[in-house]
């Protein structure tokens, strides 16, 4: 049932309307190119006529990565070899957990010492920027799901986009304020961990309560998020113009199908982590060596992207099958 009602469903819905990746991908590389295209007018300076610049060419030259890293300020700095690769995934999960996206406002268990951790202000500036973006684009989507046929045409989004922007704007804030509980409480709750840690009597029972305490913090902000995923569902499907409401009646229908919701859940997510490791693979086996070898992992890096996108958007496809056979009356 969760297979064919939601995995399936969401897929089939958005290869009815594939022509929104292509849409989508263009939205990620303008958005990723207002800070990859002054980096690279910064690295071409910094390289022009240096040694460095051949075995940057075809490969990593470390030492001066870090003779430049130590002179460099905002965004540049966060130029690193710990993004490359599958390292991305591991540094935004890490930026997540220490509360330093959207824009730092979620309170911290510790207080690391100044740059050690924390997202540079032009990146977490551009991130909340990527955030609006998507709760713009969020409303359109689903109205171009909500539809049968999925044909679409741009103008078609765009008013969709426009017309439930309001409603999913407020449902962002809504969920900010919710994580924010949640960042509170884990506050207090990493102190009480770690302090347990301490005063364990073997390292499997201290390793237990940090990486315990993580995990249900971890599955708390997945439930939030697949909760105001089903609020959107439904503010479209039903025309919802409380967010409150929305939110409300998508936390009740998700606890009352908590097998059927956090099963599609972990499918979609078991997918991205395969695709990861695939990712991994592939990156592990092509050895960048010049301007033919750069195209090419270039074009391997976009198609990352646009396998992500599919199972985002197939997570929403999907959640709206859910909600649409678990609602219908003939059920």
């Amino acid at each position: 049932m969760i297979l064919k009602g939601g995995v399936v469903g969401g897929l089939r819905a958005v290869f009815r309307s594939w022509g929104l990746l292509g849409l989508l991908l263009s939205v990620n590389l303008a958005v990723a190119s207002l800070l990859a295209i002054p980096l690279w007018g910064v690295l071409r300076h910094d390289l022009s006529h240096r040694d460095a610049a051949s075995s940057m060419m075809y490969g990593f030259d470390h030492a001066w990565w870090s003779r430049w890293s130590e002179g460099q300020t905002g965004a540049t700095a966060s130029f690193g070899p710990e993004i490359l690769g599958i390292g991305f995934v591991l540094r935004n999960w890490d930026l997540v957990l220490k509360g330093e996206v959207p824009a730092r406002i979620f309170p911290k268990p510790d207080s690391p010492s100044e740059g050690e951790g924390q997202l540079e202000s032009a990146i977490a500036g551009l991130g909340l920027a990527y955030l609006l973006v998507q709760t713009f684009l969020a409303g359109g989507i689903l109205s171009i799901f909500r539809a049968p046929q999925g044909s679409w045409t741009v103008r078609g989004l765009l008013h969709g986009s426009g017309f439930y922007f309001g409603r999913f704007f407020r449902l962002a804030l809504l969920v900010l304020l919710v994580d924010y509980g949640l960042f509170a409480l884990n506050v207090p709750a990493a102190h009480f961990a770690a302090s347990r840690a301490r005063e364990a009597v073997s390292e499997v029972a201290a390793i237990a309560w940090v990486f315990g305490r993580q995990a249900c913090f971890v599955l708390a902000l997945l439930f939030v998020h697949m909760v105001s995923c089903y609020a959107k569902v439904i503010t479209v499907l039903e025309e919802r113009t409380s967010a409150i409401l929305a939110f409300v009646s998508s936390f009740a229908f998700c606890l009352a199908r908590l097998v059927r919701t956090t099963g599609h859940y972990a499918l979609i997510a078991s997918m991205g982590v395969v695709l990861l490791g695939l990712w991994a693979f592939v990156d592990g086996e092509i050895s960048v060596t010049g301007y033919k070898t750069q195209v090419v992992a270039f074009l391997l890096g976009q198609a990352l992207i646009v396998s992500r996108l599919v199972l985002r958007l197939g997570l929403l496809g999907g959640q709206m099958e859910i909600y649409r056979q678990s609602t219908s009356p003939l059920r």
